[in-house]
């Protein structure tokens, strides 16, 4: 863990580059990962899994999106070398596969339950919570229930220390709703694309670090490399 001069304790992503940018995200956090299709909030929160984990500390990675072998092979291709910690029992996954599930308001309810339960049951032994991706829970959810589910998250950061990054679709939810829900987290980061003839360029846009002493970048354009994960790029060839 890095601790600088202020005794505020920040996670790395163990990517030099974007730690440049970003200047560290303070912990503990709830931290959410915003954007589109295919925009790279997977690779985001695997390369902040992947520095978390170099830190020495313990991650619960929820997924419903991959399993665990998959998501494995998937950040091990990135070279973002989570195998051992996962051996050693210090990277957890939990697979919740979408597939086959009738999608409803009680869906949505019982994995809201099930979810929060899970991260309550362990956050003695577990520092670090990634949900990737709440898109499709949320989508089905009532508004009271989605709004008891993030306060009751709220809740676990606050008092208990721990520290939950989620990723989810900005348009998952209606305007006024998804703006309520934004206000709740600490951090919140924007990922969009754009594409410039051949070229494929995706920008995070920290939209908000509460608690960080000073962000250097707002706006961090990367591309993902299919070796070697993200690559930052000045934010002037993002733009074109």
């Amino acid at each position: 863990m890095m601790q600088p001069e202020d005794g505020k304790i920040v996670l790395l992503t163990g990517n030099d580059q974007l730690d440049r940018k970003i200047g560290g995200i303070p912990l503990p956090t709830l931290a959410l990962v915003e954007g589109g299709n295919d925009t790279g909030k997977s690779v985001f929160v695997q390369q902040i899994t992947y520095g978390a984990l170099q830190q020495g500390y313990t991650v619960s990675y929820i997924t419903t999106e991959n399993t665990a072998r998959s998501l494995i092979t998937q950040m091990e291709s990135l070279s973002y070398k989570v195998l051992p910690h996962y051996l050693k029992w210090q990277f957890y996954i939990t697979s919740i596969l979408s597939e086959g599930i009738n999608w409803n308001k009680k869906a949505a309810k019982f994995f809201l339950y099930k979810l929060l339960k899970y991260i309550s049951d362990h956050k003695n032994e577990r520092e670090i919570f990634v949900v990737d991706s709440l898109s499709q829970i949320v989508t089905y959810a009532e508004e009271e229930m989605l709004l008891a589910f993030f306060s009751r998250v709220r809740r676990l950061v606050d008092t208990e220390g721990v520290t939950i990054f989620m990723t989810m679709h900005p348009f998952a939810l209606d305007k006024d709703l998804m703006g309520r829900i934004r206000s709740i987290f600490d951090a919140h980061f924007v990922i969009t694309i754009k594409e410039m003839g051949e070229k494929v360029v995706r920008v995070i846009d920290v939209a908000k670090l509460r608690g960080a002493k000073k962000v250097v970048d707002n706006k961090i354009g990367f591309t993902v490399d299919p070796v070697f994960g993200i690559r930052v790029i000045p934010f002037s060839s993002a733009r074109g």
